[in-house]
């Protein structure tokens, strides 16, 4: 086997691997019974208190009080 043709393989194994973790981290693949596990945390959003009092502000409106 020719370098040029390993380096052609290992290319395209790359980009096959890329396309797999792409369609498997956006959920394609759940009908398959693979994917991420969906994040919920409903405990938490129900425990914030005023979430909308928040405010955020930089760090140079910090230094001129």
């Amino acid at each position: 086997m020719s370098s040029k043709t390993v380096w052609r393989n290992v290319a395209f194994l790359l980009v096959l691997a890329n396309l797999m973790f792409w369609l498997w981290s956006q959920g394609y693949l759940r009908v398959a019974g693979m994917g991420p596990k969906s994040v919920q945390e409903p405990l938490r959003l129900k425990e914030q208190v005023e979430p909308k009092a928040l405010t955020i502000q930089s760090a140079a409106s910090q230094e001129s009080k």
